[in-house]
């Protein structure tokens, strides 16, 4: 069994182990500010740095999502990127959410005086659940095309310090590097899709 394929049967295993937990209301409207921590597999490389985003549930299930990441890697390369896109909910019922969505985005990678930028799509599926007043779980699987393609799942959880904040970390796992992200959502508006 590979490294990646023993990250997919640990994170499936742990979205089992919450799958029939009772949920509350989530909102598909917030801002969020993060610190990002990504490991290259194969090599000592890694690269920290931070990610501010967001969603607007715009239309009854539309929402529109966007990014904007910034990360300083060993041996003098910064990566930045943004991403924006628009996505559709599905309430399957007061438990869990289905969500999608469909993104276009653009990193630019600079090492000195050298300078590449790299643009592409994102595909993402996924599960909400607030499964109880103070926690949120998300399970999420990432398809990028871009320079290269690969496949991403995420696990992530969210406590809810009030209403409207909460704290999280997310960890996205793909067959080239992993990124844990720690970091702050502040939600707005409705608690349900429009």
């Amino acid at each position: 069994m590979t490294v990646f394929t023993r990250k997919i049967a640990f994170l499936t295993g742990a979205l089992a182990l919450g799958a029939n937990a009772q949920a509350t209301d989530v909102s598909y409207d917030f801002l969020e500010v993060c610190f990002v921590d990504t490991e290259i597999d194969g090599s000592n490389a890694d690269g920290d740095g931070f990610l501010l985003g967001g969603s607007y549930n715009f239309h009854e299930n539309w929402l529109v999502v966007g990014s904007y990441t910034s990360q300083d890697f060993d041996g003098n390369v910064d990566l930045t990127g943004f991403e924006v896109g628009v996505g559709y909910v599905w309430p399957v019922d007061p438990r869990y959410d289905v969500f999608a969505t469909g993104s276009f985005i653009d990193y630019e990678t600079e090492f000195d005086s050298f300078e590449v930028s790299d643009d592409g799509f994102r595909l993402t599926g996924g599960i909400r659940s607030r499964f109880n007043e103070q926690f949120e779980a998300r399970a999420i699987l990432n398809y990028v095309d871009q320079d290269n393609r690969d496949t991403f799942v995420q696990l992530a959880g969210d406590y809810y310090v009030t209403d409207e904040f909460a704290v999280g970390i997310a960890l996205d796992v793909g067959s080239d590097n992993d990124t844990i992200t720690f970091g702050g959502r502040w939600f707005f508006g409705d608690r349900r899709v429009k």
